[in-house]
């Protein structure tokens, strides 16, 4: 049995969610753990109007899990999201290790943001730049304003 990493994408009936956030977690985990899934990290991650109605719902939630599973799984994955109330839709993908590192690091940190390494070089750049440690101060070219 091979064990893969991957990224489900579930949307969930919102109002259902806002009633019972911690009963819809558990349908959500149960249903994973069920297909034999190790949940390494998940939480909710946006919620918002929908572009078309889904089964009468215009605002559902978006819960994001990042797990390990066997891959002969994901058929019943599927068919378990399917018949669970909580679950409009769902999409499961398998990732390589390197983007399911980043997916965990991205859900366990305090703002849930996904950043390249060129673009953290960019953050941290700019965050010198504001508290006047950056190249121009340095050199003694004055800053643009």
């Amino acid at each position: 049995m091979s064990q893969y990493m991957y990224e489900g994408m579930f949307l969930l009936d919102s109002n259902r969610y806002s009633s019972d956030p911690d009963g819809t977690q558990k349908a959500v985990l149960g249903m994973l753990e069920r297909c034999g899934a190790t949940v390494v990290a998940s939480r909710p991650w946006q919620e918002g109007k929908l572009c078309y109605p889904i089964e009468g719902h215009r605002k559902g939630l978006y819960y994001l899990a990042c797990f390990q599973m066997d891959g002969n799984h994901v058929p019943e994955l599927n068919r378990l999201g399917k018949l669970n109330d909580y679950v409009l839709r769902q999409l499961i993908i398998r990732h390589p290790q390197v983007i399911f590192d980043a997916m965990v690091q991205a859900l366990t940190s305090h703002d849930g943001t996904i950043h390249s390494p060129e673009q953290k070089a960019d953050r941290t750049e700019g965050v010198e730049m504001r508290e006047g440690r950056g190249r121009g101060r340095e050199e003694g070219v004055p800053e643009d304003r």
